[in-house]
């Protein structure tokens, strides 16, 4: 094929390195949680859009959705150096009337392990929880 030493190593090198940048760049590509693609929010630090069965959709910056309940989701930060106590995070139910809401603790909460990296959101009608899909966003 090559018929010159160092060409046949400069094509074995460049072939070498171009495996490596791939299965580098394979590597970093699954950052959401598992069966989730990945978000586009270039202004957020954290991003999802949740379904009714607590599962991803997509999202950004979320290491994960635990359903303890019903209409309860307990949202868990990539970043375990952020304290919930300091964030603003923004959520909005999908695909329902406006007789549900939506709440976001802003602090450690109980039914999701008291953890400072997780919130808990309350989806369905007022004293009634029931499982809605939503989004959040954390700016």
């Amino acid at each position: 094929m090559f018929q010159n030493k160092r060409v046949r190593a400069v094509a074995w090198s460049g072939a070498v390195l171009g495996l490596v940048a791939g299965g580098v760049w394979t590597g970093v590509a699954v950052a959401a949680p598992v069966g989730a693609t990945k978000a586009v929010a270039p202004y957020a630090q954290a991003a999802a859009v949740v379904n009714a069965d607590g599962s991803v959709n997509r999202s950004k910056g979320i290491a994960g959705v635990t359903k303890p309940a019903v209409g309860r989701y307990c949202v868990e930060l990539e970043d375990k150096d952020v304290d919930v106590t300091r964030l603003v995070p923004v959520a909005t139910l999908q695909y329902t009337s406006f007789e549900y809401g939506i709440r976001i603790s802003m602090w450690p909460d109980p039914t999701c392990g008291n953890r400072t990296d997780t919130f808990l959101v309350i989806t369905g009608k007022t004293n009634v929880w029931e499982d809605r899909a939503f989004s959040i966003v954390v700016p």
